[in-house]
């Protein structure tokens, strides 16, 4: 019988991740993430199960507090090494009696399991729906980063791997650290791009204190890199690597050269930077599900997908509703989700 169990030990927890061959994992399901949460002072509860003395699943739970409704979120968990919904199965009551015992309405699973129909209806099996609205990265778009620098730039199109050279030539600067110039420049554009392009409804900046805190937490594996071009800084992004995946998280642009538009180099440079690193995926993390140019993120996607390889599809959010009050919840988010033009792919 397996039993859910708490679990307070950093190293125990990265190096069941690290050890073990999940097929998609990344910086949210390392401790320094957690860290982050307790920083934005998030409620946050660690658990694992152990069996025949191995440890074989890790899930962290954010306990989440709104106006109307309270309810666990657990994003991109858990992780469990065999038989997922047979140990599922067994610890799901006891999951239930802890949100119920915290008056949580519903449980919320931003799962990192493949968008598959067996993987939906084993979650509908336990009498999970699907959420209104995701919370996490569902769609990402990955890179194989095992190839040498010269195939990564060939399997880039012609016409847009002419933007790399281009401003090579032109005498774009690329710059790479984490000083506090270089953070600072980051918020300033970042912010500076979302009231830019809001009106789209296709953007939200995250928060000064949200980025200043990854940095405090993830100091070590976060890489900040930048083009500038006749002193003016063009593109900035920022990525976070966990174990050999590196995250493409943070980014914005002032382009005034389009012609040798120094994106494309900035973000080659951090695909070089993520290789060099020993990264064998660079994860381009959140696209639309198709090339649909309605998607409130088809923009960027598109820009994404350029860099080649292939898109890696999540199942969608699954809520398991334990209270009548989830249903407002419901409502608020599904009239969001329409508001702002978000679809989700279905299961394969």
């Amino acid at each position: 019988m397996y039993k859910l169990k708490e679990i307070l030990i950093k190293e125990t927890w990265n190096n069941f991740i690290i050890e073990s061959t999940f097929e998609f994992y990344s910086f949210l399901q390392s401790w320094e993430w957690w860290d982050f949460q307790e920083l934005s002072w998030k409620k946050i509860t660690r658990y694992w199960i152990y069996g025949n003395l191995n440890l074989i699943w890790v899930m962290m739970v954010i306990k989440v507090n709104a106006l109307r409704w309270s309810y666990y979120f657990i994003p991109h968990w858990p992780l469990i090494i065999w038989d997922f919904f047979k140990i599922f199965w067994c610890i799901i009551d006891d999951l239930k009696v802890l949100a119920l015992l915290d008056w949580m309405n519903f449980i919320r699973f931003n799962s990192a399991l493949k968008n598959t129909i067996e993987n939906k209806n084993n979650f509908k099996k336990l009498k999970f729906i699907n959420a209104p609205m995701h919370e996490h990265a569902e769609d990402t778009h990955l890179l194989n980063l095992n190839l040498s620098e010269e195939e990564l730039l060939n399997n880039i199109k012609k016409k847009d791997r002419y933007y790399i050279n281009r401003a090579v030539k032109e005498g774009v600067k690329i710059e790479i650290g984490n000083s506090i110039e270089h953070i600072n420049k980051l918020i300033f554009m970042h912010q500076k791009h979302a009231k830019r392009i809001n009106w789209k409804r296709q953007y939200s900046a995250f928060w000064e204190d949200f980025i200043r805190n990854l940095y405090n937490v993830f100091w070590n594996n976060i890489s900040t890199i930048s083009a500038s071009y006749n002193w003016n800084s063009e593109s900035i992004l920022m990525t976070i690597k966990f174990w050999k995946t590196c995250v493409y998280y943070i980014a914005a642009s002032d382009i005034k050269n389009p012609k040798f538009s120094p994106n494309y180099l900035c973000q080659f440079e951090a695909i070089k930077k993520a290789k060099n690193d020993w990264c064998s995926i660079y994860n381009f993390w959140w696209v639309s599900p198709d090339d649909n140019k309605k998607h409130p993120i088809a923009w960027v996607s598109q820009f994404k997908r350029k860099f080649s390889w292939y898109d890696y599809s999540l199942l969608h959010a699954q809520d398991l509703v334990l209270s009548h009050k989830y249903y407002i919840n419901w409502i608020i988010e599904t009239c969001r989700r329409i508001k702002r033009w978000y679809y989700y792919k279905k299961p394969e």
